[in-house]
C-alpha cells in the first residue's frame, strides 16, 4: 500500500473553499448538511483507496476532486448561514476544514524527508469523521421533502470509506478488528435504512425506480461489503456505491426540480 506522495496533495491540502460570506436568502438546510457529509466522506474514502491501490492516480485525481467539492459545499454553508446556531456550526467545520488543509503534502514512503515532515496522515481520516459527527449533531437545519435521500447518500458513502479504510487498517489488527464489529452491524442497518426510503417514495416516478435500482445494486455488493480478507474487493464496492450515489443524486435533482417548476394553467 501506498502513501500519497509529496506533491499529490498539493491541490487538496491548498483548497479551503472559504469565500466571504454573501448575503444570506435562507436558513441552512438539511440537504446542504447532507450533501457536505457525503462529500467528507468521499474524501476519507479516496484517501483509503489510493492507499489500498497501490497508489493508482485514479484516486488521488478523485481525491483532490473530492476536496473541492466538499471546500465548495462547506462555502455554500458559510453564504447561507443566518442564526447564531448555523454560524457556530460553519465556523467549527470551517476550523477543522482549516486543520485538514493546513498541513504540506505527505512523503512517500521512503522518502529521505519523511522523518521531517509536517502533517499527520490520519487527518484526511480523522478529521472528515469528526466534521460529520458535528453535521449529524445539528438538528436546527430546515427540512425538505429528501431529506431521507440526501442521509440515504451520505450514508452510503460513510458506509463505503469505513470498508475500504479497514481494509487499508489491516497491518493494524486491533483497530480494525474494532471498526469491523461496528461496520459490521451496519451494513444490515442499511439494508433497512434503504427500505424505508424506497417505501416513502413508492409513487415518486424515476425516483422510485432509481431507489429500485439501488437496491438491485446493494443486493448485489451487500455481501462483498463483509469480506476483508484475501478476498476482499474494494473497487467492486466502490464502482457500485459510486454508480448509486451518482444515479440517486441525479434522482433528487429531476424531482426537486420538477417539484419547482410553474405550472401552466389552460388557456383563458
Amino acid at each position: 500500500m501506498r502513501t500519497l506522495s509529496r506533491g499529490a496533495l498539493a491541490v487538496v491540502l491548498s483548497i479551503t473553499g472559504l469565500a466571504a460570506p454573501m448575503a444570506a436568502s435562507a436558513a441552512l438546510s438539511r440537504a446542504q448538511l447532507e450533501d457536505l457529509e457525503h462529500h467528507l466522506w468521499q474524501v476519507r474514502t479516496d484517501y483509503h483507496m489510493y492507499s489500498v491501490m497501490d497508489g493508482n492516480d485514479t484516486y488521488r485525481v478523485a481525491l483532490n476532486e473530492a476536496a473541492q467539492q466538499a471546500a465548495e459545499a462547506l462555502g455554500e454553508l458559510r453564504a447561507a448561514s443566518e442564526s447564531d446556531a448555523e454560524r457556530a456550526l460553519v465556523a467549527d467545520l470551517t476550523d477543522r476544514w482549516q486543520r485538514l488543509a493546513a498541513d504540506q503534502a505527505l512523503p512517500a514512503p521512503g522518502d529521505a524527508e519523511a522523518a521531517g515532515a509536517p502533517g499527520d496522515p490520519r487527518r484526511l481520516d480523522d478529521l472528515p469523521a469528526e466534521m460529520a459527527a458535528g453535521i449529524d449533531g445539528f438538528e436546527d437545519a430546515a427540512g425538505g421533502d429528501y431529506d431521507d435521500v440526501h442521509g440515504l447518500v451520505s450514508e452510503l458513502q460513510r458506509l463505503t470509506s469505513s470498508y475500504v479504510a479497514i481494509i487499508a487498517a489491516n497491518d493494524e489488527e486491533g483497530r480494525a478488528a474494532q471498526d469491523r464489529g461496528a461496520f459490521e452491524q451496519a451494513v444490515p442497518a442499511f439494508s433497512d435504512r434503504l427500505k424505508r426510503v424506497q417505501a416513502a417514495h413508492r409513487g415518486d416516478g424515476n425516483l422510485n425506480r432509481t431507489l429500485e435500482q439501488a437496491a438491485l445494486k446493494w443486493g448485489f455488493i451487500r455481501s462483498s461489503m463483509l469480506k476483508f480478507g484475501d478476498d476482499a474487493v474494494p473497487f467492486l464496492v466502490y464502482r457500485y456505491t459510486s454508480q448509486m450515489t451518482s444515479s440517486l443524486q441525479q434522482a433528487v435533482e429531476l424531482a426537486t426540480s420538477e417539484v419547482a417548476r410553474p405550472t401552466i394553467g389552460p388557456p383563458e
